[in-house]
């Protein structure tokens, strides 16, 4: 007997479908919602990153401002530097030991730099689920700070008979036109001004020159002295000529490093001092002079040495008595000994004069050290090529080869001609001829490259090729269009 079988529907039951969807559905929706979860930390923990990241950048800008920090004072809390960078880490939210660690660090081997490392433990959102409460934060920014330029020299002297120049400052009655614009009161060439007419240059102190103190010469003894700081009107061959006599003071105070290395006119601790005057003891006269005060512990940074020339009291008055031109030299001694690794130079600007007639030298004018890559290089020249006769000036060294774009400014600050071409030739060069640029200003422009790099020594120089005898007297300015302070990689 034949039995039929019952026929089994093909089609699996709808409900254990449904079962089976809600299961994968569930599963499927935990992993987006880790996912969001994860997304929405990884998104705060980033911005939380970039605060960090902007609150090191900015305490190491404002940290960098005073370093190298001075020998005397400990890396440390109680360093200026060090205590800076905390403080602004706190304002941008990071307190120091409250709810972060702020490290302010010196970078060995470069004394401008700062480098401030910030960390912090931030907590999650939705990866609280997977056991991870909290994360570490950590970033790091180190800034630079431009050291200033280094004008003349960066040995341990600066000017002298052997150097063919000699360091000078003019008398503030002298004639503006005499080749100082910063000592002197009066405007246009002629001397004896009764009144401040220099109101766009004139400055008091007129002058400052720096003594850089190396890690090498950390904790030696070190003196600045002056070479011929007595003034006499009868030697005008050799060393200074001009003036009457008696009529000012010429002042030199050594300042010791301070917070600030950037900025000269800000040091206050004084540590050696002198004031010359009118003499007529020759035996006083063309040899060098310790600065009252010296020696002294030599501490790393950069001493600023003030130069500055005063009208005797009562005021000479219209006769005119200040307006000598007063030369001198300056060298830093390290133990007693004048071969060191000290280097004197100016700040900013110099102011020199060329006694040697006959001479057609070559001076040192800037250092040029690759940190300037990338900026822009202004040398200013006043009251350049005075003389009766004609000359080449071209600058050389480090920018041999490099074109230049020249203005001339007038004593008054007015443009006499702006920026334009130099003289051509290979190097910047400019033909000078018979008082062409009597009482006013040269300047020459140089672009540096992003991949400049020093050949040597990194100086750049002004070549002089006279044509007749000269006295020149000038004084140069070199600055650098960029930004002093600066983030590094």
């Amino acid at each position: 007997m034949e039995r039929e079988l019952p026929i089994e529907d093909s089609e699996q039951d709808p409900n254990n479908e449904r079962g089976a969807t809600l299961v994968l559905a569930s599963a499927v929706l935990v992993v987006l919602i880790g996912m969001a979860g994860f997304s929405v930390d990884l998104g705060w923990l980033y911005s939380q990153r970039t605060e960090a990241t902007k609150a090191a950048e900015s305490a190491a800008l404002a940290g960098v401002v005073h370093m190298p920090n001075p020998t005397s004072q400990a890396w440390g809390p109680g360093a200026e530097g060090f205590d800076i960078a905390r403080d602004i880490a706190e304002r941008k939210g990071y307190e120091h030991g409250v709810d972060a660690v702020v490290t302010p660090l010196q970078v060995a081997g470069f004394p401008n730099r700062l480098r401030v490392d910030v960390t912090r433990d931030v907590g999650t959102f939705f990866m609280r689920v997977f056991g991870v409460d909290t994360v570490q934060i950590d970033s790091t920014a180190t800034a630079e700070q431009t050291p200033p330029l280094k004008i003349g020299s960066d040995e341990p002297r600066l000017g002298g008979l052997a150097d063919n120049f000699f360091v000078a400052i003019n008398g503030t009655r002298r004639g503006k036109g005499s080749g100082d614009p910063y000592s002197t009161k009066c405007l246009g060439t002629a001397h004896n001004c009764t009144s401040l007419e220099n109101t766009i240059e004139y400055r008091d102190p007129a002058y400052y020159y720096a003594i850089e103190v190396p890690p090498s010469e950390v904790g030696t003894s070190l003196a600045v002295q002056i070479f011929d700081g007595p003034h006499n009107n009868s030697n005008a061959i050799t060393e200074e000529y001009s003036g009457v006599d008696g009529a000012f003071d010429l002042s030199f105070r050594l300042f010791k490093p301070d917070s600030t290395p950037a900025e000269p006119t800000d040091n206050s601790e004084v540590v050696c001092s002198d004031t010359f005057h009118y003499e007529t003891n020759a035996a006083q006269l063309n040899q060098w002079d310790t600065l009252t005060g010296c020696p002294v512990l030599a501490e790393l940074g950069i001493y600023v040495l003030e130069v500055d020339i005063k009208e005797q009291l009562p005021n000479p008055g219209p006769s005119g008595n200040n307006r000598p031109v007063s030369a001198f030299a300056i060298r830093a001694l390290s133990g007693g000994n004048p071969d060191n690794d000290l280097a004197v130079f100016g700040l900013g600007s110099m102011s020199l004069w060329m006694p040697k007639p006959g001479t057609n030298p070559v001076f040192k004018i800037v250092k040029l050290e690759e940190f300037y890559a990338g900026t822009e290089l202004i040398l200013s020249l006043f009251d350049a090529g005075d003389l009766n006769g004609t000359a080449i000036l071209q600058i050389t060294g480090e920018l041999s080869g490099t074109e230049c774009e020249v203005r001339i400014r007038r004593a008054n600050g007015t443009i006499k001609s702006n920026w334009g071409s130099d003289d051509g030739g290979a190097n910047c060069l400019l033909n000078v001829s018979n008082k062409e640029y009597n009482n006013e200003w040269i300047d020459l422009r140089f672009d540096i490259p992003s991949t400049y790099t020093c050949s040597s020594d990194c100086w750049v120089f002004v070549d002089f090729a006279f044509a007749s005898d000269p006295f020149e007297r000038t004084t140069w300015t070199a600055t650098i269009n960029g930004l002093p302070v600066h983030l590094v990689p």
